[in-house]
């Protein structure tokens, strides 16, 4: 008997933001609706609803639905947060407060230039963005909160290739802060996702799920060409016990996202 949960990401929404920031039961409401258990937002869609955690509270136990994580965009390119950052920080561990069990999921929130091309620059900011990441788990552990890092495969992320993945996961040994694996960026990388996860499966908190077909374009799910039974399996035979979310990044989403959040609901229905 599997013990993995499967939600949806706020990301289809993100992506025609200003129609949707705060609209946080609408998202509970059609996520429910596709036969999601959970829901993972982005803070920046949150809205308002970061100030009031129990009536966002309320949302989520109205209608049967999990908050099972909020993604924490930072920058971390200083070997400790900012006063601005620590202060953000404070406010989403106590909204997170409120719904237990909820990861707070770490984006590194990359910019040009980030990945530079000078080897001692590009070591510097890995170490600076690890020393950040360590403060937040810590912080956060004192909470009771896990925490996950989410990285992706953009040009300018510090992590993104089979040997970035490599040194990433010797880097993370040393902090308390867990691993959330995207699926779709980790083939965005060009990797396998089941060898990487078993690279990374300690420290793995929390599961990304995001197709693409074979030129790299995202896609709805089931519509591209990652293997995403053979990747549920391995979880399952390694007795993952958490949240897959799917995060619909398609060119469809952007015109109908309530749509595509039904149709991938329909689809991993059919695969888990």
């Amino acid at each position: 008997m599997t013990s993995i949960h499967y939600g949806c990401q706020s990301y289809p929404w993100k992506m025609s933001q200003n129609k949707y920031v705060g609209a946080l039961g609408h998202m509970v409401q059609t996520a429910k609706r596709a036969g999601f258990a959970g829901l993972e937002i982005e803070l920046d869609m949150l809205g308002s609803w970061l100030d009031d955690a129990a009536g966002a509270h309320r949302v989520f136990d109205e209608n049967g639905l999990t908050l099972t994580a909020l993604v924490f965009h930072q920058s971390c390119r200083a070997p400790q947060q900012s006063a601005q950052e620590q202060e953000l920080l404070a406010r989403v561990l106590d909204f997170l407060a409120f719904f237990p069990g909820a990861r707070l999921m770490v984006s590194h929130q990359a910019k040009p230039g980030d990945r530079s091309d000078d080897a001692s620059a590009l070591r510097r900011s890995r170490e600076n963005l690890m020393a950040c990441l360590d403060q937040i788990a810590v912080r956060a552990g004192e909470r009771g909160i896990v925490t996950a890092f989410h990285p992706n495969s953009s040009v300018n992320s510090m992590f993104r290739t089979a040997e970035d993945y490599e040194l990433m996961f010797r880097m993370l040994a040393g902090t308390d802060m867990g691993y959330a694996a995207d699926i779709g960026h980790i083939v965005n990388g060009g990797m396998d996702p089941v060898q990487t996860l078993t690279l990374g499966r300690s420290k793995l908190r929390h599961v990304h799920f995001k197709d693409r077909d074979a030129s790299g374009r995202w896609t709805v799910m089931g519509a591209g060409s990652i293997d995403y039974p053979t990747v549920i399996r391995y979880l399952n035979e390694t007795g993952y016990a958490g949240w897959i979310m799917v995060e619909d990044e398609s060119e469809r989403a952007l015109l109908d996202p309530d749509g595509v959040v039904i149709d991938d609901g329909t689809y991993i229905a059919r695969i888990k």
